[in-house]
């Protein structure tokens, strides 16, 4: 679902059919420190590492669910998703994150580029030179808030919305020609994307990472361009190869449909349908044996006719379940037959997605809200009832140690 431009005057532009609390929380607030060298986590054993085994993510030798949501960005007065090395608020951060301790949310979905106004830092040719000084002072914050909080995070680098062609998109021909430019993708990959993953390889909470949100709309969408397809998995397999070169972290992509991470759907459904990120996929763009992906997270809304998570299991939906599958993005809600867009008249409560994904085999589910809770898909209120429900029931799922 297109849920990431919101217009400056405060309206989201939608696009959907093209497109615990612990037992004892730590309340501390974190400021903004004035040092930009990597954050040293006080917790110096690798116990809290995720590790993958099989079709499942595990955490000290024991199983964890990911009880999740997506943080997606900071609620700004300019409605902008840009945040990091902008005007980034260690405040409201820190009280976010005591809403997730609170309402048993172990993992947060953060975006970081967002429309890639701020990071990363470009010259005028295009070429990625790095990052700013107040972006890396900004993640290091985050990273202290998340694992003060002991709340696992997410980063997302890219998404869709940094290639479209819209006057609040300062660099899209850019971000563009990363996309169809091995040579300016390595320069990202060289300037900004191996710095950041070396600088947070010690971070247990740093979970893993998502190389882009829904980047099937950089092929199907004319306002993305479009782009080509073929050049687009590239630059998933490159920095996927990148990431897993200098981290041990799993790493992702989060795709817009099921279609598009499972050969049981054909062309019938759309251009391209079927598996674009196999190992097999991404290595035949980029000739690496590190260009592949650790788990899948598709994402699932009311408006997608191919089943659900909730009726359908991790075997039925996707080729095979031999890589954990985390639904990184669900309606922020109970789903009804009121529910905009609910194409196939889904009857589903988010207390019995959360719960039913785990029993259906997937790793973990994030609800979706935007900051504002304003697009329609998804409020805190929602996912805090799935999130505490699935608690309730799995409490050992959501804090194994």
């Amino acid at each position: 679902m297109r849920k990431n431009f919101i217009a400056l005057s405060g309206i989201l532009m939608l696009s959907v059919a093209t497109g615990c609390k612990k037992s004892s929380p730590n309340t501390v607030s974190i400021g903004t420190p004035v040092t930009t060298t990597p954050v040293t986590t006080p917790v110096t054993t690798t116990s809290l590492n995720i590790t993958i085994a099989g079709s499942k993510f595990n955490t000290g030798g024991k199983e964890i669910f990911f009880n999740g949501i997506n943080s997606a960005w900071q609620k700004q007065s300019d409605y902008s998703l840009d945040f990091l090395g902008k005007n980034y608020d260690a405040t409201a951060w820190n009280t976010e994150f005591q809403k997730y301790v609170d309402n048993h949310i172990n993992l947060a979905r953060i975006w970081i580029h967002g429309r890639g106004n701020s990071s990363p830092s470009l010259n005028a040719d295009g070429i990625t030179t790095g990052a700013s000084d107040q972006f890396w002072a900004d993640m290091d914050n985050l990273v202290k808030i998340a694992t003060a909080k002991k709340v696992y995070i997410i980063p997302t680098f890219w998404s869709f919305g940094m290639v479209i062609n819209d006057a609040t998109v300062t660099n899209y021909t850019k971000y563009r020609d990363m996309i169809n430019d091995v040579t300016k993708l390595q320069s990202y990959i060289n300037n900004f994307l191996v710095p950041f993953v070396k600088r947070y390889a010690n971070e247990p909470y740093v979970m893993g990472y998502d190389i882009c949100n829904e980047p099937e709309h950089m092929w199907r969408d004319a306002n993305c361009g479009p782009l080509n397809h073929d050049n687009v998995v590239r630059f998933v397999a490159y920095t996927a190869a990148a990431i897993h070169q200098n981290t041990t972290k799993p790493v992702t992509v989060g795709s817009m449909w099921i279609i598009y991470d499972s050969n049981r759907f054909g062309s019938g459904w759309a251009a391209y349908a079927g598996n674009n990120y196999s190992n097999a996929a991404l290595q035949a763009q980029y000739n690496n044996s590190a260009a592949y992906l650790d788990f899948y997270s598709p994402h699932w809304y009311q408006w997608q006719t191919s089943d659900s998570p909730v009726s359908k299991t991790v075997a039925n939906w996707l080729d095979n379940a031999d890589k954990p599958v985390l639904i990184e993005e669900t309606y922020g809600g109970d789903v009804t037959a009121a529910t905009q867009g609910n194409a196939a008249n889904y009857n589903i409560t988010m207390a019995d997605f959360y719960k039913t994904s785990y029993t259906n085999g997937y790793a973990g589910v994030c609800g979706w809200k935007n900051p504002w809770e304003n697009d329609g898909y998804g409020t805190f209120n929602g996912i805090a009832t799935g999130t505490n429900a699935f608690y309730a029931l799995y409490p050992k799922l959501v804090y194994p140690q």
